[in-house]
């Protein structure tokens, strides 16, 4: 998501993080340890979110399954959206 559209608006003083690799900083939930998101620092504009921790729909819909050559093998995928073995690059789709 654009990090300029990303605002805590409550909770600050529970978000934890971490460097997990140089310039790319995991935020987590420091009650708990739940991923919240990440920025990388050669990625400003856009962090990496978990939509996992909303509770609202967020309006939008997939456009493809990506990592599905790691997926579990009993997971079926039933739709025809485009597959890729891999991921995309950080930031590389909206």
């Amino acid at each position: 998501m654009k990090a300029s559209e990303f605002k805590v608006t409550d909770g600050q003083d529970l978000l934890a993080s971490w460097e997990s690799s140089p310039g790319v900083h995991r935020f987590f939930a420091s009650c708990c340890g739940s991923p919240i998101y990440k920025v990388d620092a050669d990625q400003p504009a856009n962090i990496g979110f978990r939509l996992g921790t909303l509770d609202t729909d967020p309006l939008r819909t997939g456009k493809v399954h990506f990592m599905v050559g790691s997926k579990a093998p009993w997971f079926e995928i039933d739709d025809d959206l485009a597959q890729e073995e891999g991921g995309p690059a950080f930031g590389q789709r909206d």
